[in-house]
């Protein structure tokens, strides 16, 4: 997915920084889950996996991928009507593989919310999808609607098909990088036909478990082995650069849809996400302190984390120095000051660009001594002591 912060090049680098830190065990808390890419790659290891996200698109990339122990079996679905023959003969994952085809090539187009908000073809204008594809998005999301009111898809069943179709609308979204605009122009990805693919269902362990909620709150309650910790590292708010998405993760499961998108507003179709905001993108200070408001919300989550090894993930463009982060790792934890020879790791990578298709004349800062494209990611170890296991 085309998501800043998309941690899926850098997995082996991750892997390799705490393997050499010692940080083992038998379970992780990933406690900023996005796009659930480093959660699947622990799940792939052995782990037991708690991960967590305040984004409803989030939660269910984490349901589909994370929480799975067993193949969804779709039985529910082999006597409705049209669905039937597209399951007949099928076993294990190929029952994913039928259901998807036939929500490629069976359903109805409907001219839905996806339609009406955000392709031109509705009195929005908005033109984050092609018209075709706006109608359907919308006669999937009814299909799955219309399924899950008939209690003929389970709830695994359920995300499991729904992440197939964000992934599927991020494919061909009408955007640079996030939903904050979308492009005056069709990009060639936006112009090819809205179409789903069967999730590859990991297996592996037992006893994952999925969260949506504040990660300082939920830290104070998951004990894991490991702690990774890969917050917003930016002024810009998730919820208002992926809300297209967000949308796209409830409206199947809203019971008063009309009300729903009555809510939406703006040039974007925005939809209000107060409870939402994130203290990790606040660089202003926080009441009554010194500290930034991102900055005492690290040292909380640090401070309340009940895990002994402790990996964060942070880019260097973020609000957090460098020297921020390691003194609040070792003053929050108790520990001498931070060794970088042995607790720090930098990565080099090509950095995210949203801004790609809008030509070479669109200028952003190159830190000093990088290359134009150039972005450095920082790995931080730390450990508590004292902190049994689970």
């Amino acid at each position: 997915m085309r998501y800043i912060g998309n941690k899926t090049r850098l997995l082996g680098d991750i892997e390799a920084f705490a393997e050499d830190m010692g940080a083992t065990g038998r379970s992780v808390l990933d406690v900023f889950a996005g796009t659930a890419a480093v959660a699947r790659r622990f799940k792939e290891r052995g782990y037991r996996v708690y991960s967590n996200d305040n984004m409803m698109y989030s939660y269910v990339l984490q349901k589909a991928y994370v929480e799975p122990t067993r193949v969804p079996a779709f039985l529910g679905l082999r006597k409705v009507r049209g669905v039937g023959k597209f399951l007949k003969s099928r076993s294990g994952s190929s029952r994913i593989d039928g259901v998807v085809e036939y929500l490629n090539r069976e359903v109805q187009q409907v001219e839905g919310i996806v339609f009406r908000q955000f392709t031109p073809g509705g009195l929005s204008g908005r033109q984050f999808f092609t018209p075709e594809n706006g109608r359907r998005i919308d006669g999937i999301l009814e299909s799955l609607r219309v399924w899950r009111r008939r209690k003929v898809l389970r709830q695994a069943e359920y995300f499991v098909l729904l992440a197939s179709l964000i992934e599927a609308a991020d494919r061909v979204a009408n955007i640079s990088g996030v939903y904050g605009a979308y492009l005056k122009h069709w990009d060639v990805s936006a112009k090819k036909p809205l179409a789903l693919r069967s999730p590859e269902i990991s297996t592996r362990g037992r006893g994952h478990r999925a969260y949506r909620e504040d990660a300082n709150r939920l830290v104070r309650r998951i004990k894991a082995d490991v702690l990774y910790v890969d917050p917003p590292y930016n002024r810009r708010q998730y919820a208002a650069n992926y809300h297209v998405l967000e949308v796209l993760a409830e409206a199947a499961d809203v019971k008063d849809l009309d009300a729903y998108e009555a809510r939406l507003y703006g040039k974007t179709g925005l939809k209000p996400y107060d409870e939402q905001r994130s203290e990790y993108c606040l660089r202003q200070r926080g009441e009554d302190s010194r500290l930034s408001r991102c900055e005492i919300a690290f040292r909380d989550l640090i401070r309340s984390s009940r895990c002994r090894h402790i990996i964060v993930s942070y880019n260097e463009e973020g609000i957090l120095s460098l020297e921020t982060i390691a003194r609040a790792l070792s003053e929050e934890l108790g520990n001498p000051a931070f060794d970088f020879d042995r607790q720090f790791r930098e990565i080099r990578y090509r950095r995210f660009r949203s801004d790609a298709h809008r030509g070479p004349g669109r200028s952003y800062r190159v830190l000093e001594g990088r290359r134009r494209d150039e972005i450095h990611e920082w790995l931080f170890y730390a450990r508590r002591h004292g902190t049994g296991s689970r």
